[in-house]
């Protein structure tokens, strides 16, 4: 039903000279459409109270933006004095200060049609406030000034800067809505401005609307997007940390596609965020069973419901450091769920969940199989895949060999772009190099890391490692220098002066290492290595009487892997 049509008499359309001027509205119905919005916060205390107005037989209405911000309910109240509730929002703009919103249990309302076009400078039109008095005039005001705003309009208005002007709704002479009233924020401006009506087509919910902050400052609950791949993605994308917005969507797409399990799959992970397993554990039934019947090709399929129910188990005890949740939930369930899963389709995704769960399980051996089998997805594979593979064999005892073997996979498919973020495969190769004793290929592993990781990031510890896989590949220069840099970045120096000091006796540097450790003892005169390390040097250097001193000195100080060498030299 259409808002009755009306045309004024013409006398009544000139231009008064007062911005208060008024006209007698001889169509009754213009103020049959209006509404008195009240807002209020999670208490039930009022915000805040102003006009708002139909725009459909709907009952769907359009009010200030500013006077919803904030709202965690809303009512209207129309001429009549009957009160409905804001059932859900339509869409909100901070910018046009407009926010287009349902209501629920009006029928037949008078509403505004929203003007095709935009006034222009000298049209004259009706402002028109909240009123239960058919009786009250209304005053006519004239537009001063039209300012194109793409791809609409905003306009000067004659209407004075007065807050009971504000968001009151502009028709003209056919009580077509034209424009809504908006506060002048010009300095010292004396008359209102308008926003054009034509800017509420565009207020809608979309996809991305779960993450429009205009949106989200409104707590009622918002209508879900009419096109249903927008709604699927609403409800995916939307924060749980708001439970009524979340319950309210599940609950709406649900009632608008109750064939589809998207929405029973995506109450049923909400659930459990909240603790409630066995009501989840229901939901995922259902969004199963829905899945087994549903003739719909884009709808979410058995094995994926599966998947999500396995990830999420797993994902909810490794948060929880737990063994079992509090309805039974435990790993192997979650296994479990990841086996139905790849038996209704062999996705090398469901396998590598398996595995995640038998590597959780500490079921090393079954795990590498399962990551081993993904990995045979060439299309699948990727650097995780590989490493997780080798992990599970490690840790299972394999072969250090095949280890390596998977290791290499591992980095051989690491995007080139993107290869610092893989920076630690390097260095975890590297430390199973070092125990295959491929000690050059260990230290290129560690200078692509640093390379990665840049120097300025690295520790004393990495340089310290280096140092130490340099010096069992015959590159004593290179870890001199990386011995320098844990010094130089250390707080505790000494200690890796202690480790250039046996390095230097070791390249036959000895009389340097003889100084250093003598050097050190100033600092530690109690340590057992500094004497060895003179001991030996001393001895090195032909020179029995200090060899034997330092070494019985290193002796006395509980070092007794010195013993053979007195023996040596006496």
């Amino acid at each position: 039903k259409t808002m009755k049509k009306y045309i004024l008499p013409a006398a009544l359309l000139i231009a008064a000279s007062s911005a208060h001027a008024t006209i007698n509205v001889e169509a009754k119905d213009a103020y049959k459409a209006m509404l008195q919005i009240n807002t209020f916060d999670e208490q039930g205390k009022l915000l805040k109270t102003g006009p708002a107005f139909f725009i459909n037989n709907s009952g769907d209405a359009v009010a200030a933006y500013n006077l919803l911000k904030g709202a965690k309910r809303a009512e209207v109240v129309d001429y009549k004095g009957k009160r409905y509730a804001v059932f859900r929002i339509l869409g909100a703009n901070s910018n046009t200060d407009l926010v287009k919103f349902s209501t629920t249990g009006v029928s037949k309302n008078e509403f505004f049609t929203i003007s095709t076009t935009a006034a222009t400078q000298g049209t004259a039109l009706t402002l028109l406030h909240f009123t239960q008095n058919k009786k009250d005039v209304m005053p006519q005001i004239t537009v001063s000034k039209e300012v194109a705003y793409a791809p609409y309009s905003y306009y000067d208005i004659s209407a004075t800067n007065d807050s009971l002007n504000f968001n009151c709704p502009l028709i003209d002479a056919q009580g077509t809505l034209t424009a809504v009233v908006q506060r002048n924020a010009a300095k010292n401006a004396t008359h209102a401005c308008a926003v054009d009506a034509r800017f509420i087509n565009d207020l809608s919910i979309n996809a991305t609307a779960a993450f429009n902050s205009d949106l989200t400052s409104i707590a009622i609950p918002k209508a879900l997007p009419q096109d249903r791949n927008n709604a699927l993605s609403y409800i995916y994308m939307l924060s749980q940390a708001d439970s009524v917005a979340c319950m309210t969507a599940y609950n709406d797409f649900i009632d608008r596609y109750p064939t589809l399990p998207d929405g029973y799959t995506e109450k049923a992970k909400f659930k459990a965020n909240r603790g409630l397993f066995a009501q989840s554990e229901a939901d995922f039934a259902t969004a199963i069973d829905k899945a087994k019947t549903s003739n719909d090709s884009s709808a979410t399929k058995e094995d994926a419901i599966h998947y999500t129910m396995s990830n999420l188990i797993y994902k909810k005890i490794i948060e929880q450091g737990r063994d079992t949740l509090s309805n039974g939930w435990d790993l192997k369930r979650a296994e479990e769920e990841a086996v139905k899963a790849y038996a209704i389709l062999p996705n090398a995704l469901y396998k590598v969940q398996e595995g995640k769960c038998q590597y959780a399980e500490k079921d090393y051996k079954a795990a590498y199989e399962s990551f081993s089998k993904a990995c045979e997805d060439k299309n699948f594979a990727s650097s995780e895949t590989y490493f997780s593979a080798a992990r599970s064999l490690e840790l299972a005892k394999g072969d250090n060999k095949e280890v390596i073997a998977l290791l290499d996979s591992c980095i051989a498919h690491i995007p080139a772009k993107s290869e610092a973020a893989y920076a630690q495969f390097y260095f975890e190769r590297s430390q199973r190099l070092l125990k295959a004793e491929r000690y050059r290929d260990a230290v290129s592993d560690y200078n692509h890391y640093e390379q990665l990781i840049g120097p300025r990031n690295l520790t004393e510890q990495f340089y310290y490692l280096r140092s130490q896989a340099e010096e069992k590949a015959h590159m004593y220069q290179q870890a001199i220098d990386d011995l320098h840099s844990a010094i130089a970045m250390s707080k505790q120096p000494v200690l890796y002066q202690i480790d250039e000091a046996a390095l230097l006796l070791n390249i036959g540097e000895t009389k340097s290492a003889i100084e250093l450790a003598e050097k050190i003892l100033k600092v530690l005169p109690e340590n057992p290595d500094c004497y060895k390390i003179i001991g030996v040097g001393y001895a090195e250097l032909k020179n029995k009487p200090l060899a034997l001193k330092n070494l019985n000195k290193a002796l006395e100080l509980g070092d007794k892997s010195v013993a053979p060498l007195i023996e040596k030299y006496k």
